[in-house]
């Protein structure tokens, strides 16, 4: 041992009891928030974490900040093995890596070419950040702190770059090393003994400072992302924050503060990098509104933050406490209580734990002292922020979580979300979110077809789930009719439900009250058992996620398909056929739907079926498939006002109209509604129609059989 090794290691042991500190209180932290299994599907769990997390996968889907960013992430990996020997060497002169023979000279041949790597990368982030400007990556508060990251990483693999050199120069490698970049280097530079120590020295004491940092920075996620994605859904995360209503000790419902969060949205705040992927594609951001995704997880995080300690302090408190009454009230308070909701016992330890200044952060708000209520209810639920995320954070979740507590506890609306108290009284009184609209005429759209109903014959092949757009508003009610004009060409043996149908609950279950959407869903699992309903064919793309992926948590299990899916099987089963078809040159942009593409990664079937109409030309759209933008009706935006910055439909449908495509095609009726207003904002109805996939092809095979228009025409 050398006074170098003793220095070092009190040095080394004052960091890692430091981490290990700082690592106990974050995850203290993610205690005090809701449990949720996560464990489950480890096998397909490590898969994820290898595509995503190691093989950075979603990283990449940005080439020009991916390269960038994978040099660095895969550089570090390779140099753990660099810093492992590093804390080696200092624990003890003979201790080192070199017996790993043949392993240890590729990993020295590693270690110097991703040193520099390395370099070049932080160079180049560098200058995206700081000259050229990506607007992104321009978020106030993190300059100063990115700077200070990029450059310690630069100050770490320049160091160890320049250690190896010295290594190489003064003859005292390791036998099995083999060092190519620093070879060329030795004979440039002078470094003697000295240089050695000196950047031996820099090297470790900026990695165990650079290890300490990242609990306090942003930069956490260099730890965080991993566990992060392994702990992610193992599908695109189609699903909501559910609701224990039969809870008896229930104090909320909803996200009011972090104790209500799963611990998975707390991790999702630890490891948020705050690359503004997710800003940077949503709809409402990019409209002028004043949600920001990213700011949303940062809020949550910077919560967590200033309340964790709090809630640290109360529980241990609570522990020693030697009163059972006290230890009791103090225990009531660890669940998130408000001030105005506080007993008196519950209000003097809440007085005898915290100084004046920590109950003013404890009686903050989540919501309104941290995220902007505005923020929550312009979200489309379009998903676009999850799918960009490179860490898979679950944004949308969490907004809605938001969203379910101001709905259900406190009945709070915005000036755009203030209709929503309407719509839930028309769900309530007719299972319909629009006023004026009587539940018995749910099935009038159907009059002097021949559709019969479960009512009055139950043997079906498919149940035709219509939704409250195909049976009430009179463009969708085109669809609807045109959907079940190819299904009777196929000699498909459907019925429908009629008046028994009612609102499948995602118009309340996106906005927030969870309480009307499972009576809902309760009442129509209770009607499709009572007909034996095994497959359900939908036209909306909104009924098909809601029925497919919410209803099973609620015991209503089926084959849920698509109306494009659906007709694609015709088509292949040759029940279908529409290949004789002749139009005129028809050209066409199609819009993917944020539930029926992201939602359920259902992009080829509506593409096929266009396909399969001689004369009509797709014309590509920039932004489409996973990649697509959000017509701007999700998340009940429908149903609501739309009053700061541009219309997101009209920002959407601008896109569609300039591939100079005579027809825009859509699969949603409600993408249908909003890109047919965005048409005659544009002054563009005369020239440009708005159709249904499902009308595309009922206008080609009706315009063959009998020369007369189409559905949509009539």
């Amino acid at each position: 041992m050398t006074t170098k090794n003793f220095v070092f290691w009190l040095v080394f042991l004052a960091a890692v009891a430091v981490f290990a500190r700082s690592a106990w209180r974050l995850r203290q932290y993610l205690r005090f928030a809701r449990p949720e299994n996560r464990f489950d599907q480890v096998g397909a769990r490590l898969r994820q974490m290898l595509t995503v997390g190691l093989l950075q996968k979603k990283i990449l889907r940005d080439p020009s900040a991916g390269i960038i960013h994978v040099s660095i992430f895969w550089g570090f990996l390779v140099l753990l093995a660099a810093a492992v020997e590093a804390v080696l060497e200092g624990l003890h002169p003979a201790l080192h890596l070199n017996w790993l023979g043949p392993l240890y000279s590729l990993s020295t041949i590693l270690t110097d070419l991703f040193c520099a790597f390395i370099i070049v990368a932080t160079i180049a982030a560098l200058w995206r950040r700081y000259v050229q400007r990506v607007r992104r990556l321009q978020l106030e508060g993190d300059r100063i702190e990115a700077a200070i990251i990029l450059v310690t990483i630069f100050a770490i693999v320049t160091s160890l770059l320049l250690l190896n050199t010295a290594r190489v120069r003064l003859g005292t490698d390791y036998s099995w090393a083999i060092r190519p970049i620093a070879s060329l280097l030795a004979p440039i530079l002078p470094l003697d003994h000295t240089a050695f120590e000196v950047f031996w020295w820099m090297h470790i004491v900026l990695i165990l400072a650079f290890t300490n940092y990242l609990p306090y920075s942003k930069h956490l996620h260099v730890l965080t992302s991993l566990p992060n994605v392994f702990f992610s859904p193992i599908e695109f995360p189609r699903q909501i924050p559910t609701v224990d209503f039969s809870a008896e000790d229930a104090a909320t419902f909803g996200v009011r503060d972090i104790e209500d969060f799963s611990w998975k949205t707390l991790l999702d705040g630890y490891t948020c990098t705050h690359c503004g992927r997710c800003t940077s594609v949503c709809p409402a951001n990019q409209t002028g509104k004043v949600l920001d995704p990213r700011q949303i997880i940062i809020a949550i995080n910077r919560r967590t933050m200033e309340k964790g300690p709090l809630l640290l302090k109360l529980r241990d408190w609570a522990d020693n406490a030697l009163r059972e009454d006290l230890r009791n009230a103090a225990r009531q308070l660890l669940r998130g209580k408000r001030a105005e909701e506080m007993t008196e016992l519950e209000r003097t330890v809440f007085e005898t734990v915290f100084s004046e200044e920590e109950r003013a952060v404890w009686n903050r708000r989540l919501v309104g002292d941290y995220i902007a209520p505005e923020a929550l209810w312009a979200c489309t639920t379009c998903g676009a922020c999850m799918q960009e995320c490179p860490v898979n954070i679950e944004h949308v979740p969490a907004i809605v979580g938001m969203r379910q507590a101001l709905v259900m506890m406190e009945a709070s609306f915005t000036e755009e979300s203030a209709l929503l108290p309407n719509v839930y009284s028309n769900l309530e009184t007719n299972a319909v979110p629009w006023g004026g609209m009587a539940h018995a005429d749910r099935a009038a759209w159907a009059e002097g077809i021949g559709i019969k109903t479960a009512a009055e014959d139950s043997t079906m092949e498919v149940l035709f789930w219509v939704g409250c757009a195909g049976s009430y508003d009179e463009r969708a009610k085109s669809i609807a009719r045109a959907f079940a004009t190819l299904m009777q060409h196929a000699g498909v043996e459907f019925r429908i439900l009629g008046a028994e149908e009612c609102c499948t609950g995602d118009p309340a279950r996106r906005t927030g009250n969870e309480y009307l959407a499972d009576t809902l869903t309760q009442q129509n699992i209770e009607t499709l058992a009572r007909y034996s309903v095994r497959t359900i064919v939908t036209i909306c793309p909104h009924c098909y996620n809601t029925l497919k992926n919410d209803y099973p948590r609620f015991g209503g299990n089926y084959h849920v398909m698509h109306h494009t899916q659906f007709l694609q099987h015709l088509i292949e089963q040759g029940r279908l056929r529409i290949d004789q078809a002749e139009l005129d040159r028809v050209t066409v942009a199609y819009h993917d739907s944020c539930y029926l593409g992201r939602y359920n990664n259902e992009y080829d079937a509506p593409r096929a079926l266009l396909e399969n109409v001689p004369g009509l030309e797709v014309l590509d759209v920039e932004r489409s498939r996973d990649r697509g933008f959000c017509c701007g009706a999700g998340g009940g935006r429908m149903f609501m006002e739309e009053h700061v910055g541009e219309k997101v439909n009209h920002n959407r449908t601008r896109e569609l109209l300039a591939t100079g495509a005579t027809t825009i095609a859509a699969n949603c009726p409600f993408c249908m509604t909003m890109l047919t207003d965005g048409v005659k904002a544009a002054d563009q109805a005369d020239r440009v129609r708005v159709l249904d996939v499902s009308e595309l092809l009922a206008e080609a095979i009706t315009r063959r059989s009998n020369g007369s228009a189409s559905p949509a025409e009539q």
